[in-house]
């Protein structure tokens, strides 16, 4: 192994549509397997009863929270990374890569240990329902040690999408899902000739996941050359390189503390509705879960729209990174549309799939009749975050999506949901509005705003 760790290259800067479908459709099928992991956990959930897919989904959204941290950190990684390929400084990218993998690290295991001394605290804050609360304990603290996981596997995941080696991560995840697949089903339900642990086998199922996708990752990433120990930095390049990393890294945190604590506000409306809401909360989990149909893949696009266009800013290229980011966002945007009008027709059978209760499969279709026709506006907002990101101008994600969750879709949500037509119907149409005005500021953003001053190259 040590003998490799020098071997590492600069990988190709072309933004050709070959280069761009090379980089992209490992990472597509790669969100797709993600989804399924998810998808089969809901259903497992499912099959158990109603109150444990809610209590999921709020255990669920409560450990994408403690995420936000890790997502930063991989956004400033990101243009760091990618930037400095582009200026075919590959030391300097080695040490970002080594710098933010031993930082996830650190940073994991002392979030999860806040997450475990706080819990009582976070469900009481989340206002889980008081039918699903001695279950949402349970899962959440069974989930806690794999935190520490979860940020290796991520930030390994996005270290290898920077440096534009997404095959490697693709056989990884493609393993992790087989195993979460027969752990899932074997613990949740006693398939296989194992004992049915029931809704905390499940968890156990995904904790274990993590570990081994976060082990694997670390392997091939040492063998790559891109992490080693004579790559970890010292003081003295730290303390020129990482005011770089938290300006980009702040806002991105900013913006993803915002956006997911939107989303745990959004739960918290679902979960309080005047009537139904159980089944709503239900509902919601699961209707997540189908729209990550086409949620995922678009983030696929995001993540290669941050790569190309960090290299090309890298490169000093300014007008191709803009080129790179329309054509994207256009591509994404009307091919997940195309996906979105093909599953219209069958809401009731995805619902009837994911749920066995009538009024928890009445909540899916409800949600999925908003989203789906919020299609093209989502994933022009998704890709052109990413693009953002690629090029060091996380402020502005920060602002604009921040501004739309907080400043729009929460306080209509209120007012429909609670207010004026007390169900669920009032937040996800609230969710609809926000996603379309979200998406028309994003484009002019792009457009018109001189975003790309904010890479290193411009410093």
């Amino acid at each position: 192994m040590p003998a490799q760790q020098d071997n590492a290259t600069a990988p190709d800067l072309s933004v050709t549509p070959r280069a761009i479908w090379r980089l992209t459709w490992p990472q597509m099928l790669m969100m797709y397997l993600m989804f399924f992991m998810g998808f089969v956990s809901v259903w497992v959930a499912g099959r158990i009863s109603a109150d444990v897919q809610a209590a999921l989904g709020m255990v669920n959204q409560c450990g994408i929270f403690l995420m936000v941290v890790s997502m930063a950190v991989s956004s400033g990684a990101t243009a760091a990374v990618s930037q400095s390929l582009g200026a075919r400084k590959l030391l300097r990218a080695k040490r970002y890569i080594t710098a933010t993998i031993t930082g996830c690290l650190i940073l994991g295991l002392i979030v999860g240990f806040l997450g475990l001394l706080c819990s009582s605290g976070i469900l009481r804050v989340i206002m889980v329902p008081e039918s699903i609360l001695p279950q949402t304990r349970e899962m959440w603290l069974a989930g806690l040690p794999g935190l520490p996981a979860q940020y290796l596997y991520a930030a390994t995941g996005v270290m290898f999408r920077a440096t534009r080696q997404v095959l490697p991560p693709l056989w990884v995840a493609a393993i992790v899902c087989l195993c979460n697949l027969i752990a899932c089903l074997g613990l949740g339900l006693g398939w296989f000739g194992l004992p049915a642990c029931g809704y905390l086998g499940l968890v156990w199922a995904n904790v274990a996941s993590q570990y081994l996708g976060a082990i694997c990752n670390c392997l091939l990433l040492m063998r790559s050359g891109y992490l080693s120990r004579r790559a970890l930095p010292n003081v003295r390049w730290l303390k020129p390189a990482l005011p770089y990393l938290l300006k980009v890294a702040l806002p991105a945190g900013a913006a993803s503390l915002v956006w997911q604590s939107g989303y745990m506000a959004l739960f918290i409306l679902v979960a309080s509705l005047p009537h139904d809401s159980v089944n709503a909360l239900a509902g919601l989990t699961a209707g997540l879960r189908v729209e990550s149909l086409l949620f995922l893949p678009g983030m696929a696009f995001n993540m290669s729209a941050a790569v190309l266009v960090g290299n090309s800013l890298g490169e000093g290229k300014p007008e191709q990174a803009r080129r790179v980011a329309l054509n994207m966002t256009a591509v994404a945007a009307a091919a997940l549309t195309i996906v979105a009008i093909v599953l219209w027709p069958f809401r009731q059978e995805l619902a009837a799939l994911l749920a066995q209760e009538s009024g928890a499969q009445a909540q899916i279709v409800n949600y999925l009749t908003y989203n789906l026709l919020s299609t093209p506006f989502s994933i022009a907002s998704t890709v052109m975050g990413g693009v953002m990101v690629g090029a060091g101008a996380t402020r502005y994600n920060l602002m604009i999506f921040g501004g739309s969750f907080w400043g729009l879709r929460l306080p209509l949500g209120w007012l429909l949901g609670h207010m004026l037509w007390g169900t669920a119907s009032g937040v996800f149409l609230a969710m609809l509005i926000s996603q379309v005005v979200q998406s028309c500021v994003m484009i002019h953003a792009v457009r018109y705003w001189n975003w790309t001053r904010f890479a290193m190259r411009a410093r």
